[in-house]
């Protein structure tokens, strides 16, 4: 799932609970894969820090949204 996707499942009012936690694993996988290049010095083959810090946030609101639909 990319950034742009998972702004766009923030928005809409009737994303189901499946998505936002199959939108939640997609991104933790990216952030994951994008830490492991940053810190193995390939940070020039991945977005890098700000891309780091911007999945993180979306993987924060992903969170507050699904205690909002339990």
């Amino acid at each position: 799932m990319t950034i742009r996707e998972a702004n766009r499942l923030l928005e809409n009012a009737g994303a189901s609970q499946s998505q936002l936690l199959d939108c939640l694993e997609s991104l933790s996988k990216e952030y994951g894969y994008i830490q492991g290049m940053t810190i193995a010095n390939l940070r020039d083959l991945v977005s890098g820090q700000k891309a780091l810090a911007e999945i993180q946030a979306l993987i924060e609101q992903l969170k507050q949204k699904l205690k909002c639909t339990n």
